[in-house]
This record gives C-alpha cells, structure tokens and sequence, in this order.
C-alpha cells in the first residue's frame, strides 16, 4: 500500500471515531442512551412533564437551562415541600440522583453553593438522602420517592429554613446509571425573611385581640340593647295593668213638666 493512500484511511478511521463523540453536546461520549432525566423536555425539545417542579403552592414549567422566575419569599421556620416530577427514559430504575440546591449563582464560573439535598438510588434500588449543609440552613429535612408510571418518579423534600438568606437561585441537578446528566438553573428564585414568620404571627395575634374586643363590645352593646328593651316592656305592662277610669258624665237636670192647656 503507498504511503497517501494509508494517511488517507487513517484519516476517515479517526473522523468515524471521533463524530459520535462530538454529536451528543451535553452528554458527549455516550453510546446508546444520551437522555438526561428530565422535569420539563427531552434534548429534542418534546415536552414530557409539565409543572414539573412545585414549590408549596406554586408550580412552574421547566423550559429552559437557565429560567427566570419571580422571587419567592419565605420566613425561617416555614415549612416547604419542594415536589419534582422526573422522567427517566430507561425507566424509574435508572434513575440515580436528583438534588435540590440553594445557590449564589452568576454564570458556571461563579456558583457558591450554600446547601444541597439530594436523592440517591444506587444500581440495586437502595435509595437514601444526603445534605450538605455547612452553614446550617436547612431544618427538619425529609426526603420521599414514589414511581408514578414505568418512567417516572416523583420525588419530594420538606425542610424548614433555620435562617435568613438574600436572594438566590436554585440549582437541579439529574443524572441517571448511564451518566447522563441534566442541569436547571431558576435564577434568583428564591429569598429568607427570618422575621417575617415573627412578624405574621405578630399581626395574627393582634388580629385576634382586635376581634375578641369587637365581639365583646358586640355583645356589651346586645347586653344593654336588651336591658333597655327589657325595661320599655315592664313600663308598658304597668301601664297596662292600672285600672280604666270611667269618665264621669255630666249630672242629669230634670225639667219642668210641661202642661197641655
């Protein structure tokens, strides 16, 4: 074989080699499966979940890598429930991690993560819960798992906040056994007010003291409406009970008889 014909072959031999690993973007290097859990879309852009991400009441669609959504304010001591609906391509088995991260994010060079809770499930289907948390801003985490169909698995955290923290974004992060891996980025999504709980309670107790005395000067204001109502009868009744005077009619004056002539 001459020597321009061999450098040709081995230039189309390294080509084929290296076009698979450059085509899957995200998740390079796979070989078969290249999908990512996902809460929202496929790689494709096909919607799979929607509302895939609730946080207490409020629910919202996963669209993008990054997503605006507006700030949500809790108080330190209010209970959360952060629900995530997850689809995995290969099924719920396949599944290996789903974590939930409070985060002082600007772009992937400056990320400072404050604390994380993540759901693990290993090849045999043990699952358990991790959290860092080095600066003790979680409380009373608890973590659950329940398959909804043979793809899909919602997993829900509840925790409390221990203390304040600024404005911050949330950080989800996916993978499944085959490594494939997902990242979504809720910019500025959230914020802890540590008085805030205080001053609800505040306002309610006020509240309460505010009505108690509306109804106790509801019922004063009953109570002497009836004694007034009470005492008008009684009047009433003793006026009825006196005896009728007769009216004494005028004496009668007997005329002179009257003769026939």
């Amino acid at each position: 074989m001459n020597k321009p014909l061999f450098a040709i072959l081995i230039g189309i031999s390294l080509m084929t080699s290296v076009a698979p690993q450059n085509s899957f973007g995200e998740n390079a290097g796979c070989r078969r499966d290249c999908e990512a859990p996902t809460f929202g879309q496929l790689n494709d852009g096909k919607k799979m979940i929607q509302n895939g991400l609730i946080i207490n009441d409020k629910s919202f669609d996963v669209t993008e890598y990054d997503q605006a959504i507006p700030t949500m304010t809790f108080a330190a001591g209010q209970p959360l429930r952060v629900k995530m609906t997850v689809y995995e391509n290969s099924g719920v088995s396949a599944l290996q991690h789903v974590s939930f991260t409070i985060s002082d994010y600007k772009d992937e060079r400056h990320q400072n993560d404050k604390a994380s809770i993540s759901f693990d499930q290993d090849f045999t289907g043990e699952q358990k819960v991790n959290v860092v948390d080095f600066d003790k801003i979680f409380d009373s985490v608890k973590a659950n798992a329940t398959s909804i169909d043979a793809f899909t698995t919602l997993v829900v955290f509840t925790f409390k906040f221990q203390k304040s923290i600024d404005t911050s974004s949330i950080i989800i992060d996916t993978w499944d056994n085959a490594k494939n891996s997902r990242k979504n980025i809720f910019v500025d999504a959230i914020k802890v007010d540590d008085k805030s709980l205080e001053k609800a309670i505040h306002n309610a107790i006020e509240r309460k003291i505010a009505e108690k005395k509306m109804t106790m000067k509801d019922q004063k204001d009953g109570k002497v409406e009836k004694e007034k109502s009470a005492e008008s009868s009684k009047d009433k009744s003793k006026k009825s009970a006196k005896k009728p005077q007769i009216a004494k009619g005028k004496k009668k004056i007997q005329l002179p008889r009257q003769y026939e002539y």
